[in-house]
């Protein structure tokens, strides 16, 4: 007797094999067969001619961390067939939470009504339980988080004492089951720290078996010596290294994508143990007031909203954002803002808003960080489309959406949010599948399944397998499409006809069912679970 089967469906199962037909048994929240499953019983049976299905997809590289805490939740994951979330990326998590970091972050619980408050990983992940979730989380540690606690947001480096507290909050949060430490080394306070600094944390996370992702120190000029550190840190650290949304911005670096590729893979060939992820657009997003120098940034945003209302260090950071004022203003659309007087601003190109001000366009972009207190989320176009079917190409590159979760209405329905977090995973499958035939569609559906269980070391998801959860998309192979752009991102995709998480329908027909099976997903646990016998990493 099993609780659901889903008869005759085409399976891609995670793994890269070809598609093959195959009934699937679900008991309670785990795949029990994959067989021709004939005269078995079941309480449903979806019939699934037609239709493909593979295990839910597992965005590697998620910014959920605090949209989940909104209630009701967020559907732009869950509606993409994106069944379990990697969060906590750029060196940016929701825990910990002490001193400057807790300060940084007012404003954000403030913009999404979020009241109840935590410090530690335990409380945080506690509360989502307790809210339920749509999909499954795997929490990433953000170096970040414990940079700012120990040192606040200033250019200095720890010594032996500051290290050890850093080092204690890591290994404390460790063992509340995160997955690994997360950089982001364009951002403050990541932008102060050195390399040993970082290699001594991730020695920590290696001892625990775990992972760093990292956010490189460049993306852009400097993306060569970027992927030489991440590469270093993996040696010094003896750890897998993730590198987030691989990318070359800016047109004077295109180029250089076959060197990193062989920077990348001679590292692997040596035994370095490195991956990547991409999301399959050309534009990058992040906070407006990365473009402003390191400098300006740092000792938190207060000390960064100062600097810029002073007219002498003004005119320097004018004079440093003067040499690329003409991609400023082509190249940067304002994707979200706090206040209702430049609402009207969202969905725009800076060049655009400038003119509209009647002001130059370094100005528009200090008045308006200003003016939102830095709360502005931008869309950066300047990467190569050539490029991006490359770096897609290359086995060891996985899916992310590098986005929070959003949503049509409500909190999450505000602003102009980048079209990934309603349309990546679809938009790999049908313009990049289907379509253009960049890659093949078993190759593809390991990218957003079996690889990234394997590199996070989640043990019993990300293949359609005897005794693995269930967790479950079921798609038209000739509909699926991603309907959000940057003009109109709030639209959910065509194709996807259900999804299933710890074995209970989230999706069917276009629609939330209502239930919300989704786990937090502790590292400690899949440790035990591997070390009892029970399953086994694949």
């Amino acid at each position: 007797m099993f609780d659901v089967i889903i008869s005759n469906a085409t399976v891609i199962d995670g793994t890269g094999r070809s598609p093959y037909r195959a009934d699937i048994g679900i008991q309670g929240d785990t795949i029990i067969a994959v067989d021709t499953l004939g005269g078995a019983v079941a309480r449903e049976v979806f019939r699934a001619e037609d239709l493909y299905i593979c295990p839910g997809f597992i965005d590697i590289h998620a910014h959920s961390d605090f949209n989940l805490m909104v209630d009701p939740p967020g559907r732009s994951k869950v509606m993409q067939g994106i069944t379990t979330e990697v969060c906590g990326n750029c060196g940016m998590s929701a825990a910990p939470l002490y001193g400057p970091v807790r300060k940084q972050r007012e404003a954000t619980f403030a913009e999404l009504g979020i009241h109840r408050v935590w410090a530690t990983f335990s409380e945080y992940l506690e509360l989502l339980e307790q809210q339920g979730l749509l999909c499954n989380m795997v929490p990433l540690l953000g170096h970040g988080n414990i940079r700012g606690a120990v040192l606040g947001y200033d250019n200095q480096q720890p010594n032996k004492k500051e290290l050890a507290q850093m080092q204690g909050l890591l290994e404390q949060e460790l063992c509340a089951g995160v997955w690994g430490l997360s950089s982001g080394l364009i951002y403050p306070p990541g932008i102060f720290a050195r390399k040993d600094e970082i290699i001594e944390l991730c020695r920590c996370v290696s001892r625990s078996g775990g992972i760093y992702a990292t956010h490189m120190r460049s993306e852009g000029d400097q993306v060569l010596e970027a992927i030489a550190e991440a590469i270093s840190i993996g040696i010094g650290a003896s750890i897998a290294v993730q590198i987030s949304h691989l990318k070359t911005l800016g047109r004077q670096n295109w180029h250089k994508l076959p060197e990193m590729f062989t920077m990348i893979e001679t590292a692997r060939d040596t035994g370095v143990r490195i991956c990547a992820d991409r999301y399959p657009y050309t534009a990058a997003s992040t906070d407006l007031d990365v473009v402003l120098p390191n400098w300006a940034c740092a000792g938190g945003n207060s000390a960064a909203l100062a600097r810029l209302k002073n007219p002498t260090l003004r005119e320097q950071i004018v004079e440093y954002l003067r040499r690329g004022e003409r991609g400023l203003a082509e190249e940067i659309l304002i994707a979200r803002v706090v206040t209702e007087q430049n609402k009207p601003y969202e969905g725009k190109r800076l060049g655009e808003i400038a003119d509209m001000r009647g002001q130059a366009v370094v100005d528009t972009l200090l008045d308006l960080l200003i003016e939102e207190s830095l709360r502005i989320d931008a869309i950066f176009f300047s990467m190569s489309e050539d490029n991006l079917r490359e770096i897609l190409k290359k086995d060891y590159i996985m899916i992310g959406s590098d986005a929070a979760v959003w949503d049509t209405e409500g909190v999450l329905g505000s602003g102009r949010p980048h079209p990934r977090a309603f349309g990546t995973f679809p938009r790999v499958l049908g313009h990049y599948v289907r379509d253009q035939r960049v890659l093949r569609l078993e190759q593809a559906v390991r990218k957003m399944t079996g690889q990234p269980a394997e590199v996070i070391g989640i043990p019993d998801r990300g293949f359609v397998r005897t005794g693995y959860k269930a967790d479950l998309v079921v798609f038209d192979f000739t509909a699926i499409c991603d309907n959000a752009t940057y003009e109109q991102p709030h639209r959910f995709p065509s194709g996807i006809i259900g999804v299933m998480v710890n074995g209970s329908w989230v999706v069917q027909n276009n629609a939330l069912t209502g239930t919300r099976p989704g786990k937090v997903l502790r590292r400690s646990e899949a440790v035990l679970f591997t070390s009892v016998g029970q399953g086994s990493s694949p």
